[in-house]
């Protein structure tokens, strides 16, 4: 019956081990994301991402739309001018692609909403995890090394992706030269 207390010491002080261990495995993961002396915030940098595809989404579709709207304006001042029955079924055909191309650029709406979900739960997840910062001490996790990001994935594409507007980013003159 003496052994008892030291069993249940010995399990205590095993969970205590264990707790701590997972503690530092969770602070070890945040700071791979979340750390403070990142010179990239990462969350911040997906949702500016995304953002930047449904305006460049938005743009390439209002440009898509114009040209099919001007394109069937000339085939209906056309149609109405050369009366060759021949003719008239092909810019019958026109403007109906054209109504195609209408139809199929709603596609963009589409996108910017499921996108914008997307920001949204990006944005609550870094709330979680700043919240986990909290809890867990900023200066415990910045105490961690700053984890190396690979600048690619799959060797070809920047993780940090095309410069967004008002960024830093190499010109395409410099580019250009590079192959002089």
């Amino acid at each position: 019956m003496i052994d008892q207390p030291n069993v249940q010491y010995d399990e205590l002080s095993r969970q205590i081990v264990q707790l701590y261990e997972y503690m530092e495995r969770i602070k070890s993961e945040i700071a791979t994301v979340k750390h403070p002396n990142a010179p990239v915030d990462h969350f911040n940098k997906v949702a500016d991402q995304l953002n930047a595809i449904v305006q460049a989404t938005e743009d390439a579709t209002n440009t898509i739309m114009e040209a099919a709207e001007e394109s069937t304006n000339l085939v209906q001042s056309l149609k109405e001018r050369i009366l060759i029955d021949e003719v008239t079924v092909d810019f019958d055909k026109i403007i109906a692609n054209s109504n195609r191309i209408f139809e199929a650029c709603t596609f963009q709406d589409i996108t910017g909403q499921r996108i914008s979900k997307i920001v949204k739960t990006m944005n609550l997840l870094e709330g979680t995890l700043s919240s986990l910062v909290v809890i867990i001490g900023k200066d415990s996790i910045a105490a961690l090394p700053v984890a190396k990001v690979d600048k690619t994935e799959d060797g070809e594409v920047a993780m940090e992706g095309p410069a967004l507007e008002g960024e830093e980013s190499v010109s395409q003159a410099d580019i250009d030269a590079m192959f002089d």
